[in-house]
């Protein structure tokens, strides 16, 4: 009898832990794996959010792909036109439309609210980038525009204790600096890419835009345009920017700043950390870029998070749960290279700071850098035609003719 008990204990045993090694093994296999393609600035950061969330959600794994800004776009492009695409992308605003509009991305709406997030609580402009139709496409968790560096002890030397408001007294303040061999700016010249939104920056403050609302007609030959290029061309004529503007791109517009070579910079928050650390010494401030009665306008953009509309069905679901996570307001404020898209956020006091808070100002006259659908092979002609400009060999108003016609042969193909 005894030994019938021993051997019915250990059929039991045996039974219990098979019941065990079922349940474990019937766990793994319900843990939900998902992959999220996120760029190499952004990896420290989010590597943290991948293991927080695995510790509070077990049942999800998160695998993470890192991209680079070289290739990003491209390789993003193939990964979620197929099936088994990554469930969630990191993508600047401006791409989530063209994206959105090829069914190539996941409406999130809905998915969104479902885990928590309060959609009002997203920077309009910045909700705007994304949205479709009044759909969202994308989740923003970075927006960020253009302002105003300006060297404090330069200007000191010649009586402003702070930066002009408007773009003509701007001018006047570039002009004393010329009479003494300074030059007050330069224009990005020398990138296409940052060639063309600096025009388009100066377009949108003269209230014009490049395209019809259809995207059939370009409309760069306006009063608006024909006024934004010249404010470049006339410029640097005049020795207001300095003639080096056709060499330079955002980087070296910064480094000839720092070193003191130009009274003020047009460059976004980013900048700050990098001129603290590699310009010790410099002495500056900021402000707001200067308009035609006041605050100018900026073109600004970000980054989002968006869900593949091919991947895994059944992963969706673990997707927006972590999601939801990324975009929390304290976690926005965490991956953000410069300022979050949460109203919430924003808010923070590491936000608020004498350096910062003109360029939150900034964004409340701010409208998205160009997303149109041909916008890559506008962006050449239009880069083409600027140069042709400020060369002299065609005048503002040729110039701006030439790339309207260009850019409508372009559309019409």
């Amino acid at each position: 009898m005894k030994k019938r008990n021993k051997v019915l204990s250990l059929l039991v045993a045996a039974s219990m832990e098979m019941s065990a090694m079922v349940c474990i093994e019937g766990a793994a296999e319900e843990q939900t794996t998902i992959e999220w393609w996120t760029p190499n600035w952004d990896e420290e950061v989010s590597r943290e959010f991948v293991e927080e969330f695995e510790a509070e959600n077990p049942d999800i794994h998160v695998e993470l792909v890192i991209t680079d800004w070289d290739t990003y776009k491209d390789k993003i492009t193939v990964a979620i036109s197929t099936t088994g695409a990554p469930e969630l992308v990191t993508i600047l605003l401006t791409d989530v439309a063209p994206f959105a509009e090829k069914g190539l991305l996941e409406p999130l709406t809905e998915r969104a609210e479902a885990n928590g997030i309060d959609m009002s609580d997203f920077i309009d402009a910045a909700l705007d980038i994304t949205s479709v139709d009044g759909e969202a496409y994308g989740l923003p968790f970075r927006y960020d525009g253009s302002g105003i560096y300006y060297n404090v002890d330069i200007l000191s030397e010649y009586g402003y204790d702070s930066f002009p408001e408007t773009w003509d007294e701007m001018l006047e303040l570039c002009d004393l600096l010329y009479a003494d061999g300074i030059y007050g700016f330069a224009w990005p010249l020398g990138n296409q890419a940052n060639a063309a939104t600096r025009l388009v920056q100066q377009l949108y403050t003269y209230g014009g835009d490049v395209l019809n609302d259809d995207e059939t007609e370009c409309l760069l030959n306006s009063d608006a345009a024909i006024s934004a290029l010249n404010a470049i061309v006339s410029t640097i004529e005049n020795g207001q920017a300095s003639p080096s503007s056709l060499e330079y791109d955002n980087t070296t517009m910064r480094e000839a700043f720092g070193a003191g070579e130009l009274a003020f910079n047009f460059t976004g928050p980013f900048d700050s950390s990098t001129l603290d650390e590699e310009y010790p010494d410099l002495n500056y401030a900021t402000a707001v870029i200067p308009g035609i009665d006041g605050m100018g306008v900026t073109t600004a953009n970000g980054w989002c998070v968006a869900m593949a509309q091919n991947c895994d069905e059944e992963n969706k679901d673990a997707a927006a749960r972590f999601m939801a996570y990324i975009v929390q307001p304290e976690n926005q404020a965490r991956i953000t290279q410069s300022f979050p898209a949460s109203k919430t956020s924003i808010q923070y006091e590491e936000f608020s700071t004498d350096v910062l808070a003109p360029f939150a100002e900034q964004l409340d006259n701010s409208r998205a850098e160009p997303s149109y659908t041909r916008w890559s092979e506008m962006e050449p002609i239009i880069y083409e035609y600027i140069q042709y400009a400020v060369s002299g060999s065609m005048t503002v108003e040729e110039a701006c003719e030439g790339m309207t016609q260009d850019i409508n042969s372009l559309l019409q193909s």
